[in-house]
């Protein structure tokens, strides 16, 4: 058994008796029943918090909690076997070169257990810990403060960890961004090459990020966690294939696992993304005739995450609203548009071209009809246009929310306003078939009802928009945050090769890490070394402070953070230091939760 500490310090006045707050977690080589997934939080609120893990076996687990109004208060668990969330055959007989065949696969059992901690104080923290199978995980929760009963609100968001098993050996290509022209050369047997390796991207040979995709997301989660946020958005794309079950062995192993298990304290806010829907060796996306790698895939979600009810039961978990204080969240499922479209419908001689805009369009993905989706036995899709279920339940969340004078944020995937890989409309020649452009028929009740910001992902880049489509100088800002881990990724071209000018089909861009924060590279100790600036893994921190400033009574601050690496004159990775862009945007915020001009 392996002894680690969770990310959030305990408070140890609170520990009674022999309470031992730490994580204990099976090694890959000696899981002997316990926990295959550690305990997660979903669902905070003032008075409640959801606790989820998964064991190896269907006994029941045990919970015990102390806090305000708590001591020793116990509860026991319903165990749920998932079994669909067991390997394939394909899974099992996967290799991967440069691991050992299989050693990344867990025992057979994945069994779901759920417990919801009601009566619990505003603002206040507890201890708890849960004993399954002879194994005990300890760590701390804190509530949501009161609406009106609050100083500061911490929060990050960040998207695309795409995790799965060969993102241990793999590092991917490092987009060149400004600057790059600076950079050891790519020379294949060179020594960039013969340390981290290089490949070729676009007709270009490029180099190789300095760290696996592995090290670079559990890096970036030890810079977030050390913030101690309140809770964490992950709007898509959490894992490489949601059909895929190593990749959420993967993504759990990072999160609440032998990896790290910042989530078993720090409560989590997921999202749907198109990597949800896609069975990765399970059959990628299927065909026409037989979707049920999607409907397997997006039932793989949903036995993970349950999230708060939103009206409609066979839309569960795909849009909902949470209240954190004086915050609210709203999260959309932007994966399926109707009426279904494809980059075939458009002809040839017909199809935009350059920067030319002819409307958001109806559809995100071109994988996929509802029609296939649902003759495969799926029931859960929910459509994102204009007079859909969804659509109208966000209008109303809206409503209410700035009725009753909060922050609001809105997270979901595809981003409305990309300059990247998935920033144009299906009708566009160079359509990735993925555009999150629909998703901009939001906008407009975004603006209407104060929302402060919009997060997404997607693109697998850092970047900042800003509309204001009705002038006044109150617009949204929108980013995408799909550096987590996975691809880093830059600015389209316009063209095939990366010689090309860039596109920039996003009129509404303010700011990316790729074209906006310079690579400087020095001589150091005799070797060519990135100083500072450039495209890493990382994340957005939501500051959200009480102040009393004239009409501002409140302040938010979004903070673009990344991890980075420090090399050694011999080209081995020393530390990551966490390091901000220079894109900081605050906002002042009137007693209504609008931000003011």
């Amino acid at each position: 058994m392996t002894l680690s500490r969770l990310s959030r310090p305990l408070a140890c006045a609170a520990v009674t008796g022999a309470l031992l707050l730490t994580t204990l977690t099976p090694t890959a080589d000696a899981r002997d029943g316990g926990f295959r997934v550690n305990p997660y939080l979903q669902n905070p609120t003032t008075t409640s918090m959801t606790v989820t893990w998964f064991s190896y076996d269907d006994a029941p687990g045990e919970l015990v909690l102390d806090g305000p109004g708590h001591r020793g208060t116990r509860l026991v668990s319903d165990p749920e076997p998932q079994p669909v969330l067991a390997y394939t055959e394909l899974e099992r007989q996967q290799e991967i070169p440069g691991l050992e065949q299989g050693s990344w696969l867990h025992e057979d059992g994945n069994v779901k257990h759920v417990v919801r901690l009601t009566g619990l104080e505003p603002g206040s923290t507890y201890t708890y810990r849960v004993t399954q199978d002879g194994a005990t995980v300890g760590a701390e929760l804190s509530t949501a403060p009161g609406r009106r009963d609050w100083e500061h609100i911490r929060f990050m968001a960040m998207s695309d960890s795409e995790t799965e098993p060969l993102g241990r050996v793999q590092r991917r290509e490092w987009a060149p961004g400004l600057g790059a022209e600076d950079r050891p050369a790519a020379t294949p047997g060179g020594e960039w090459d013969q340390t981290f390796g290089t490949t070729t991207l676009s007709g270009t040979r490029v180099l190789r990020y300095p760290l696996t995709e592995d090290d670079g997301y559990r890096r970036n989660l030890a810079v977030l966690h050390a913030q101690d946020p309140d809770f964490v958005l992950y709007p898509g794309d959490l894992v490489q294939g949601g059909g895929y079950q190593p990749g959420w062995d993967e993504f759990f192993r990072h999160n609440a696992g032998e990896v790290g298990s910042g989530l078993s304290s720090t409560p989590v806010l997921p999202a749907l993304g198109n990597w949800e829907s896609f069975g990765a060796l399970n059959g990628g996306y299927g065909t026409p005739e037989d979707r049920s790698a999607v409907v397997r895939s997006r039932a793989k979600y949903h036995a993970y995450f349950d999230s708060p009810a939103n009206g409609t039961p066979a839309h569960a978990d795909n849009y909902y609203r949470l209240d954190y204080g004086p915050v609210t969240v709203i999260t959309l499922d932007p994966n399926n548009g109707e009426p279904d479209a494809v980059p075939a419908d458009t002809p040839a001689s017909e199809k935009a071209t350059g920067r030319e805009y002819r409307g958001p369009g109806t559809d995100t993905q071109s994988n996929f009809t509802r029609a296939e989706y649902e003759a495969a036995g799926g029931t859960d899709l929910s459509d994102l246009n204009p007079g859909s279920t969804q659509y109208t339940w966000a209008e109303r969340q809206l409503q209410s929310a700035r009725r009753q004078g909060q922050v609001v944020v809105v997270q979901f995937h595809h981003s409305a306003y990309s300059s990247g890989e998935h920033g144009l409309p299906m009708y566009h020649a160079d359509t990735s078939g993925q555009g999150g452009t629909p998703m901009r028929q939001y906008h407009p009740l975004f603006e209407r009802y104060g929302v402060s910001a919009v997060i997404s992902g997607h693109s697998e880049m850092f970047e900042r928009s800003f509309v204001d489509e009705d002038g006044d100088g109150v617009g949204v800002h929108y980013y995408d945050v799909g550096v987590a881990g996975d691809g880093l990724r830059g600015e389209r071209h316009d063209g095939p090769t990366l010689e090309a000018p860039l596109l920039r089909y996003n009129e509404f861009r303010r700011w990316t890490a790729d074209q906006d924060e310079r690579e400087v590279w020095a001589e150091v100790d005799g070797v060519r070394q990135l100083v500072s600036g450039g495209k890493h893994y990382g994340h957005l921190q939501v500051d959200l402070t009480r102040v009393s400033r004239g009409r501002a009574k409140a302040e938010l601050v979004l903070t673009p953070v990344h991890s980075f690496p420090v090399l050694d004159a011999d080209r081995r990775v020393v530390r990551t230091e966490r390091r901000t862009y220079a894109d900081v945007v605050t906002l002042e915020l009137d007693a209504r939760g609008r931000v003011l001009r």
